[in-house]
């Protein structure tokens, strides 16, 4: 779960918000937000909601399926160039995971 975290981290600094406005935005004070993205206890209607606030989409991607997902959304990005393909913000898993689970 420390990966989704990390991500919601990326994200807000991304669109130039500290922990306090993105709690602010959420309904939540400061300290909540620093708890979360530090890997504490996430609640799936707090990351959904943070998800709208950062403007991401959260959703279940299988392992398998991963490689592939991160293909087309680094096509994409590279598209509109702004960023490279290893910093995609993808939550599920990586393609080592779907690799090892097909073994």
């Amino acid at each position: 779960m420390a990966y989704i975290q990390r991500q919601i981290r990326q994200a807000r600094k991304a669109e130039g918000l500290t922990q306090s406005d993105l709690g602010h935005r959420i309904g939540q004070p400061q300290s909540a937000v620093s708890r979360i993205e530090r890997g504490g206890d996430l609640r799936l209607s707090t990351l959904l909601e943070m998800a709208r606030v950062l403007e991401l989409e959260p959703m279940l991607v299988p392992k398998s399926l991963i490689p592939a997902v991160q293909a087309l959304v680094g096509h994409a990005i590279n598209q509109e160039g702004s960023k490279a393909p290893d910093s995609i913000p993808l939550v599920g898993g990586t393609p080592e995971d779907a690799a090892d689970e097909s073994q």
